[in-house]
């Protein structure tokens, strides 16, 4: 994971190069652009407990798989977390109009109240889909909306807890099951890094980055390449599709050692939705959602 203030300029360079290529919407990047530079900013000042305090997995335990800590025991920074929910919550209400009709309704629901944030925040750090399926009704315009909201004013905490539990053991040592080894969640994204190639997945939850078998599906461990293939488009230089024919899943991998880029994940997985719809097309689906809620 970058440091703050590397990600910070690197953001600044994505940006700038999205709004130049012109193929997603201003409104979008401009939300994206406001969402991550929060982030980046309210990570290192978020108040979660030490790893030293945290009861995690035995070594024996973690190496026959068992994350550190599941995510549902991630500490958080739960005065920041709504601080932020709130402050993106007001950028959604200035954005395209139907996210605007969506925030107005999540606004309304907090009031009066039948949407409770802590009962949210948990459903996100217990992986409840069903708890924010039944806020997908009540804002049509962009069903997403909520669980957007909630997982982007959490990233903060869950990305320090990460950093302090990535100190408890070795991110670089290649980790041979289809989960975080930290939080024990699936992968959105892989990178492929140095001259040899070795393979980064990144955790859809608490976007610890950790190496993994390259060769490899990231979620059913299938190891047998001819049922692994690649696909990728002229118009996405150094990014592909890696699929799995065996549970049908897909991942997309960065590699930009031959170009002047360096991965930034989040932004990389937004660039790349020509990625999505070519895998989609081939009947492929992706296990987890982006940090942009597609």
């Amino acid at each position: 994971m970058l440091a703050a203030g590397n990600a910070r300029e690197l953001l600044n360079k994505r940006i700038n190069a999205c709004k130049e290529r012109g193929f997603l919407p201003a409104d979008l990047i401009h939300l994206v652009e406001k969402i991550y530079s929060a982030q980046l900013e309210s990570r290192e000042k978020a108040q979660v407990s030490s790893a030293s305090t945290l009861g995690i997995a035995d070594p024996l335990q973690h190496a026959q798989g068992a994350p550190l800590l599941p995510r549902n025991k991630f500490p958080y920074d739960r005065d920041q977390t709504v601080g932020l929910f709130h402050q993106f919550l007001e950028l959604l209400a200035a954005s395209t109009p139907a996210l605007k009709e969506a925030a107005s309704s999540i606004a309304k629901a907090l009031k009066e109240p039948s949407l409770n944030l802590d009962e949210a925040m948990q459903a996100h750090l217990d992986g409840d889909e069903s708890f924010f399926a039944k806020w997908s009704t009540a804002t049509p315009s962009a069903p997403r909306t909520l669980p957007m909201l909630v997982q982007a004013a959490m990233t903060p905490s869950l990305e320090r807890c990460a950093e302090l539990l990535g100190a408890r053991t070795d991110l670089n040592k290649s980790w041979g099951h289809g989960h975080c080894p930290l939080c024990g969640s699936m992968p959105i994204m892989s990178d492929l890094r140095e001259k040899e190639g070795f393979r980064y997945n990144i955790c859809g939850f608490c976007h610890a980055e950790y190496r993994a078998t390259r060769l490899q599906c990231p979620f059913c461990l299938e190891t047998d390449t001819g049922r692994l293939e690649y696909y990728d488009s002229p118009e996405e230089p150094g990014l592909r599709v890696n699929a799995c024919k065996t549970c049908k899943m897909y991942i997309k991998t960065t590699d930009f050692r031959n170009l002047d880029r360096r991965a930034l994940p989040l932004v990389d997985d937004l660039e790349s939705l020509r990625l999505d719809v070519l895998a989609r097309e081939k009947k492929y689906k992706r296990p987890t959602l982006s940090a942009w809620g597609f």
